[in-house]
């Protein structure tokens, strides 16, 4: 499976082929709206006929932790292969100070093939109740059904298709749990051999406890991105064993900054999968893949770390794509 753009950062699943790009969607309302495409080309609101009834909880209480500004995720995949795309949605979770009437998790809907889903969050076994960010889906296990991994504030987790419905959390055994604020993920196969890799996209480091205090004009406020520390990303390389390697000293990944979206896609058509990942308040990165394991940074270099007037910008979502249609190779895209 693969997503092709569809909209500014909304990705429609499409089968038949053989692997998974980021899917982030940032959802900074708290009702997900449901849209149909009438033969005219407007949409429909079906939120409440379509059964989808997910609420994002981002927790605020008036102590501006840095985490409440940022969104939810969602993946569209077909994860029980019956060819109609479900929705799996990602919320946040508890802070200090907030306490939910029942604890926020995230939520699976399968596609009744009739315009209506069904929640099977329970059933499904993926109701993770960390305080989600991101999420991404692949078939890590080449088993032929689509996994799902989440980005968590804290550690992540890695559900792995039992191809019955369920999914089981093989986080630990896999070795992809990661502690920390990772917001974007992305599977591929950046090594050609023949299973899916998996990145991870770190964006600041965050203690709750420990954080810059900000104000504007005596009154408390966000503190801008550029006061809280950088850091690296992961790279994980398949083992093809159903565990996974950080590879990211290795792949020569080590710069660290403030990553939100990342994409995989080969821009120079070499037939090895090159990297983008959007920075906040920073410089974007375009790892060029060298075709043996490591990678270099070519985003400055090839005009995609910065905008036109010189100067970094606040990234997030991104995607490659032949966006002025001239039927050259594929170029990262980036929006605030």
């Amino acid at each position: 499976m693969n997503y092709t753009k569809q909209s500014a950062n909304c990705f429609v699943a499409n089968r038949n082929m053989n692997h998974i790009h980021i899917t982030f969607i940032c959802t900074f309302l708290v009702i997900i709206p449901l849209f149909r495409v009438n033969a005219d080309i407007k949409f429909t609101d079906v939120t409440k006929s379509s059964g989808i009834n997910f609420q994002h909880v981002n927790a605020a209480t008036g102590k501006k932790f840095l985490v409440e500004t940022m969104c939810g995720g969602v993946a569209f995949l077909d994860y029980d292969n019956d060819f109609d795309i479900d929705v799996y949605l990602i919320s946040g979770a508890d802070l200090p100070g907030y306490t939910s009437p029942t604890p926020p998790m995230n939520r699976l809907y399968r596609n009744n093939s009739d315009g209506t889903f069904t929640d099977v969050t329970e059933k499904a076994g993926v109701g993770d109740t960390g305080y989600g960010m991101g999420c991404c889906a692949g078939d890590y296990d080449n088993d032929g059904d689509v996994d799902i991994y989440v980005t968590n504030f804290g550690s992540n987790v890695l559900y792995r298709n039992n191809s019955d419905g369920t999914f089981t959390d093989v986080t630990t055994e896999a070795g992809v749990g990661h502690p920390g604020c990772s917001v974007g993920c992305a599977f591929a196969d950046y090594d050609n051999d023949g299973d899916l890799d998996l990145f991870v996209a770190n964006y600041v480091k965050l203690d709750l406890q420990n954080r810059p205090i900000c104000a504007q004009g005596g009154i408390p406020a966000y503190c801008r991105p550029e006061d809280y520390e950088k850091v690296a990303n992961v790279l994980y390389q398949n083992n093809g064993d159903g565990t996974f390697t950080d590879v990211t000293q290795q792949a020569g990944m080590t710069s660290s900054g403030r990553f939100l979206g990342a994409v995989w896609g080969d821009y120079d058509d070499d037939g090895f999968i090159d990297l983008f990942v959007a920075n906040d308040a920073l410089e974007n990165f375009l790892y060029h893949n060298n075709g043996n394991g490591t990678f270099t940074e070519m985003g400055l270099l090839l005009g995609v770390a910065l905008n036109e007037h010189g100067d970094a910008e606040n990234c997030m979502g991104v995607d490659f794509g032949d966006y002025d249609n001239d039927g050259g190779k594929q170029k990262p895209l980036a929006r605030f």
